[in-house]
Parts: C-alpha cells; structure tokens; sequence
C-alpha cells in the first residue's frame, strides 16, 4: 500500500502534457522456477514447483521523454512435485500467488525496453496442506525485457522475458518447525497486449 501511494504522488508531480499518456497493459505469462522447499534435518524432502501461469494487468505514466513509471498487479497460479526419501515422487498441493510491484522502464535498443520492479508477493490461503493458512507477504525484485510491436491506434503486442526473486515460508510450515525461508528463482515468458491512452 505504501508503494501505490509512492507511485501515485510521484505521478501526481508529472507535467499534465504527460500524465495524459497513460498505458494500460494485461499480460499473461508461463514459466518456472527453483524448488519451493528443501529439507534434509529429519528426512529428505523437496517441494519443487511444477507450472506457474499468471495474469498481469498495469498502468504505467510516463517521467521523462521515453522512461515510464508504472504499477503491476499479478495473480499467479501453480502447482508443486513432492520428491520424498523412500516414496518416490508425488503431486503436491496446488497454490496462488498475489503480487503488487512498482517499476521503472526505458529504452535499451530499437523496440526493446527494460522493466526494473520492486514490491510484494503473498502465497494466498488455500485448502491444502502447507497453502493452508498461506504466508507473509515477501519482498518480490524483478528485472525484465520486453519487445514491444504497435499494430493500431494507441495498441501494441509485447512479449516479456522476466526473472524474480522471492523468499518463500508459509504460515503452516512455520508451525512445523521450519524456522527458514527458501530462495526462489523465477524465470517466466509473457505476451500481452497495451493501450495508450492518447
């Protein structure tokens, strides 16, 4: 909540003739990442996460001439493999994410630009096992490349090459004794569509 509004104060500093130019984006994505959960004190275990698909919608206001601030907000959607000692490998529970990041974009080369972000990310509750109770909110850092291609009035298409970075616990484990989080790669592709409001 205290980014949105850092966001919108500095949007509030921009030149009319600017913040006019707002752009609207929804994206859906696909990847992976590194396991969730890796413990080898009492037994071996790993929860390794199987799918990611999320969907993104943004609003961005431009702060100089070709950089552009903007906010993102995701709902993400995945499923996990349990890998134990001594039974083999097993579907696990499925989970959601909820993410809120501010980022800074400009250009890097012809319709290439980049996306620097900064914000939150939160494993929702869910009916199974360690998703139960869901988890904290973590901090969630991204960089991401973005090939933009205009096919209309104020329309365009963009893919996005993104990585993150998160530390993963949840409520659950926490009361199971593991006192630790696990770092989280993410590497995920995009395509979506954006509108600028002229």
């Amino acid at each position: 909540m205290k980014r949105l509004s850092l966001a919108l104060a500095l949007w509030a500093l921009v030149p009319g003739g600017l913040a006019a130019q707002v752009r609207y984006s929804a994206m859906l994505s696909v990847g992976g990442g590194t396991e969730l959960l890796r413990d080898r004190i009492f037994q071996d275990i790993e929860l390794e996460q199987k799918h990611l698909a999320a969907l993104t919608l943004g609003a961005s206001l431009p702060v100089a001439p070709r950089d552009r601030l903007g906010v993102e907000v995701g709902l993400g959607f995945g499923g996990t493999t349990v890998s134990e000692a001594g039974v083999g490998r097993t579907d696990g529970p499925s989970y959601r994410t909820l993410s809120a990041t501010l980022g800074y974009e400009g250009p890097v080369a012809w319709r290439i630009r980049y996306r620097a972000s900064a914000g939150v990310l939160k494993y929702l509750p869910d009916k199974r096992d360690i998703f139960r109770r869901g988890g904290p909110a973590a901090l969630l850092l991204g960089a991401a490349a973005e090939y933009r291609m205009p096919f209309g009035r104020g329309l365009d298409l963009f893919g996005r090459l993104q990585y993150d970075f998160h530390r993963f616990i949840t409520r659950e484990l926490e009361d199971r004794g593991f006192g630790r989080s696990q770092d989280v790669h993410r590497l995920a592709i995009g395509l979506g569509i954006g509108y600028l409001r002229p």
